[in-house]
């Protein structure tokens, strides 16, 4: 029959093996990965770099304005307001539609 402390000692030697050869691995894996977990790696990794892309493109686009509002505020066009645009509005007077149209207008053309 072994004693305690013999045990203790196999212990200490066994959890010394075990340690020595985990940081032999250098954080390789102990065993080969499976095709599937390849693709899971490859999938996450490019699902990353496709995040990182979209963010990038996203911070870039912004501040960008589109051509058609900036060429028609430099040369000064402004869009007029038709009440044929309005039909609901023909319930209301001359004097409310003319008010109406003025102000969706200054709403619409800034100055």
């Amino acid at each position: 029959m072994l004693s305690v402390r013999s045990l203790v000692k196999i212990a200490v030697f066994i959890l010394l093996y075990v340690l020595c050869f985990s940081s032999q691995s250098e954080g390789r894996p102990l065993r080969k990965r499976s095709v599937s977990e390849m693709q899971l790696m490859h999938n996450l990794g490019e699902h990353r770099l496709v995040q990182e892309r979209q963010d990038w493109l996203q911070m870039k686009l912004k501040d960008v304005h589109t051509a058609s509002l900036r060429n028609n505020v430099e040369r000064g066009r402004t869009r007029r307001l038709l009440p044929e645009e309005f039909p609901e509005l023909e319930e209301l007077t001359d004097e409310e539609r003319e008010y109406i149209q003025k102000l969706l207008e200054m709403l619409l053309n800034p100055q």
